[in-house]
């Protein structure tokens, strides 16, 4: 997505603190990124970065950039990567279904404005020692997802990596002005969203890596849901046609995490109903078998690229009708926004705790 370099790919448990003993902190006087985070270091660089703003809409800030109008339509732009050995172990993963994943997690960034996905650009660095049928695997997935959402694949960019491979995919999009939705636009007292179950990608991450054990058929379930996100193309039109949302994300980092997104942008804060939020039969069966608690991956867990929007209080009860009779996924009401900043969980009983927005971070 243009406004997190590398946002909602979430790496492997195994790999994502480096090897032990890897010092932190500061050396000789300078700051490391690890130590600034990466959310922390992209707004370090988000200043003096637009030069010729005759057509700029949106730049660094949301899900997607937004170019136009032209006519009464706009363009959307974002981009994402993914690099073996962070966001994915090479071997484990099937190419065909990785990708699949790298077309999903940019078609879920146009979802989250409200847009139409229509083109695609995709660039790979690849390892000399690549296998030609995997490649080949790998742009079946990409061309089969395309077909299902209409878009078309325009070019790339193809060069050797004298490390893992390197998937970047560049995707435009379009929408009616009027309709395309950001993330500063929830307000006290807007109901908050989400488009299904919540934490099925992080309990198939811990199956992938063996942290969990499970049984089929509902490990396959939650693997599934880790390796072959579903982008909720139409469920983001349905929305946006709707003009009743005032801020929408995808969940690719966490609900945690990405309502901090939305609540920071909108100068608001929010409460979460701990016992609204949506979880799968499957997961909550194998987190309970495993010791876990499956709301807590809910509220924590990345990539499952859910779409979490916000709706004014006194048109939440007849867009909820609407959604359920005609919309085309399920929606569940998990919270509320609030003037005070910060967000809280409510637990059984009203008791409330402090909810740090604290996601995942590449560097954190």
């Amino acid at each position: 997505m243009i406004s997190m370099p590398g946002d909602g790919i979430e790496e492997s448990e195994t790999l994502k603190h480096g090897p032990p003993g890897r010092a932190a902190g500061r050396r000789g006087g300078q700051m490391k990124i690890r130590d600034m985070g990466e959310f922390q270091f992209i707004r370090s660089i988000a200043e003096g970065c637009h030069f010729s703003t005759q057509d700029l809409i949106r730049g660094i800030g949301d899900d997607c950039a937004v170019i136009g109008p032209y006519g009464e339509r706009v363009l959307l732009v974002t981009t994402d990567q993914l690099l073996e050995g962070v966001h994915f172990l090479g071997g484990h993963v099937p190419h065909e279904q990785l990708g699949q994943k790298a077309v999903a997690v940019n078609l879920s960034d146009v979802a989250a404005m409200g847009g139409e996905p229509r083109h695609l650009f995709l660039s790979l660095a690849i390892p000399e020692n690549s296998r030609v049928e995997e490649l080949h695997a790998f742009y079946r997935g990409v061309k089969a997802m395309c077909r299902h959402y209409g878009v078309n694949l325009l070019g790339g960019d193809t060069s050797r990596s004298l490390g893992g491979l390197l998937i970047n995919v560049t995707v435009i999009g379009q929408g009616l002005e009027e309709e395309i939705l950001y993330r500063d636009g929830a307000r006290p007292g807007d109901r908050i969203y989400v488009t299904g179950t919540l934490g099925d990608s992080a309990g198939g991450l811990r199956l992938h890596t063996g942290r969990w054990q499970a049984e089929e058929p509902e490990a396959s379930f939650l693997k599934a849901a880790h390796h072959r996100p579903v982008p909720f193309v139409e469920a983001g039109r349905f929305i946006a046609r709707s003009r009743a949302a005032t801020a929408m994300i995808d969940l690719s980092d966490g609900v945690a995490s990405d309502l901090g997104h939305v609540c920071e942008a909108s100068g608001v804060g929010a409460r979460i109903l701990y016992d609204n939020l949506p979880v799968s039969d499957e997961l909550r069966k194998i987190a309970e078998a495993n010791g876990e608690d499956a709301k807590s991956l809910a509220l924590r867990g990345g990539e499952d690229y859910r779409l979490l929007f916000t709706v004014p209080l006194e048109r939440a009860q007849d867009f909820q009708v609407r959604f359920e009779r005609e919309g085309p996924c399920e929606i569940f009401l998990i919270g509320t926004v609030t003037e005070e900043p910060g967000i809280r969980v409510v637990r059984k009983g009203g008791e409330e705790e402090p909810l740090s927005a604290r996601g995942f971070d590449h560097f954190g």
